[in-house]
């Protein structure tokens, strides 16, 4: 499926874009969106921001330094379901028609449990909702020399699959469960290092998934779920980028470019007295493209490719899993990609909270622009500013982050609007979603990638 818009003018996109930030009115306000003005949502910490700044330098000597400046937000969505979250979920769990009698759940003290519940209390989200069933991770990759992490860095998300709430499972737990062990293998070194070029240089991370799975599989205490999964690597040591990604969460990279050699913004239009007239807004001082957009995997509409871990009750009674109806992925299924990355490179994970609103062209590339001349203005306004590149990069990546989630769920809530989600229900001939968002948890992950002299 092609996530791009029509071929638009740059100002008009960028009008378009602010547009959206725009207050909706609508006749009824949405029960699905916490507040009932979506301006007054944008300016709310509504999200989590996970901000660190790791110095994942290389520590080989001769070569170039790469550094990555990360950072996380998130929000669940409302606990009550909406018409917009599309049909059931395809999962695993929509073919277990059981009572609501499973129940799973690790230790308070667990490591997992202690890790997990440290992020939520610092986030801002509600504590009901949390990041809903999505998770997340960033953990810096432990040299020889180094354990804190110089060699990179490996970025995860999963979004957990809601139809397990019907068979009394809670979804989020497989998803935590899953990033926590990918985490846990990435800081004891326990996978392999991209070692293969061309199509097999993203190999190493399916290990690392299928690692994780097998962890998760292997742990009691999770006994059911289903999560689509999406790991990157950042390479400190050659600024290569790999991914692995099962599902319909995934990544977008983009990079700048300066505008110098692009036309002045033009003159007001005449509309009028000269007080009437209305000029387009400034062009930003540096411009994004979307070098890759990551395709989603599917089986069909709303059901994603998922790694899954059935009850050992129900895989007993079908005889096995080729007994069942329920939808079975492998790490193995995962697609993989590489680049190169280059200084000034922006690399976001996501889960499909954000994709099913968001574009890529036209609409992520744009809220980059619209980010980053904020923060320009907002150094330039002070005289005494003495921002640093690395403060600078902090910055951005935190605020891509926390404004890719705010306006994520500010589309959710818009029934006037053409998103993926719309676009993916006309594909598959899905009646009634032609136009609007689709209401879900959202999580972004950003990098900021640097290229040290």
């Amino acid at each position: 499926m092609s996530r791009v818009l029509g071929s638009t003018s740059p100002t008009r996109r960028l009008r378009q874009l602010v547009q959206h930030f725009a207050p909706y009115s609508a006749s009824a306000a949405s029960p699905w969106f916490p507040t009932t003005r979506l301006d007054s949502a944008s300016r709310r910490l509504l999200h989590r921001a996970l901000s660190t700044s790791s110095p994942n330098r290389s520590a080989a000597q001769g070569t170039a330094a790469w550094t990555f400046t990360t950072s996380a937000a998130f929000h669940g969505k409302p606990t009550n379901r909406s018409r917009r979250s599309g049909p059931h979920h395809g999962d695993s769990a929509d073919l277990l028609a059981r009572p609501k009698s499973v129940q799973q759940g690790l230790a308070p003290d667990h490591p997992l449990c202690v890790w997990r519940d440290q992020h939520l209390a610092e986030g801002k989200a509600p504590k009901e909702i949390g990041a809903g069933h999505d998770w997340w991770f960033v953990e810096g990759i432990p040299s020889e020399d180094e354990p804190r992490g110089t060699r990179g860095v490996v970025l995860g998300v999963a979004d957990g699959v809601g139809g397990w709430e019907d068979s009394g499972v809670d979804p989020s737990h497989f998803a935590q469960a899953l990033m926590w062990f990918a985490r846990e293998r990435v800081r004891t070194a326990s996978w392999s290092w991209p070692t293969d070029t061309g199509s097999r240089s993203g190999e190493s991370l399916k290990e690392l998934l299928d690692g994780a799975f097998k962890d998760v599989t292997n742990e009691e205490a999770i006994v059911a779920g289903s999560s689509t999964a999406c790991l990157a690597l950042l390479d400190a040591e050659t600024g290569m980028f790999h991914a692995a990604n099962l599902g319909d969460s995934g990544f977008f990279i983009l990079r700048p470019h300066a505008t110098d050699s692009l036309p002045p913004t033009p003159p007001a239009s005449p509309v009028g007295d000269e007080k009437d007239a209305t000029a387009p807004p400034p062009g930003p001082s540096t411009t994004y493209s979307v070098l890759h957009a990551q395709e989603p995997q599917v089986h069909f509409f709303n059901a994603p490719r998922q790694l899954s871990k059935i009850p050992a009750a129900e895989l007993k009674r079908a005889g096995g899993e080729e007994g069942g109806n329920w939808l079975i992925d492998r790490p193995k299924d995962a697609d993989t990609f590489s680049m190169q990355l280059e200084d000034g490179d922006v690399v976001m994970l996501f889960t499909d909270g954000y994709s099913d609103n968001v574009w890529p062209s036209g609409e992520t590339d744009r809220l980059l622009e619209l980010v980053r001349s904020r923060i320009g203005t907002t150094a330039a306004a002070s005289p005494d500013s003495t921002m640093s590149r690395a403060d600078a990069d902090k910055e951005l990546a935190s605020s891509i982050a926390q404004t890719a989630v705010t306006f994520a769920r500010m589309i959710a809530v818009r029934p006037d609007v053409y998103t993926p989600f719309a676009a993916e229900s006309k594909r598959w001939q899905v009646k009634g979603m032609e136009r609007g968002g689709k209401v879900d948890d959202v999580t972004v992950v950003v990098g900021v990638v640097r290229k040290e002299q």
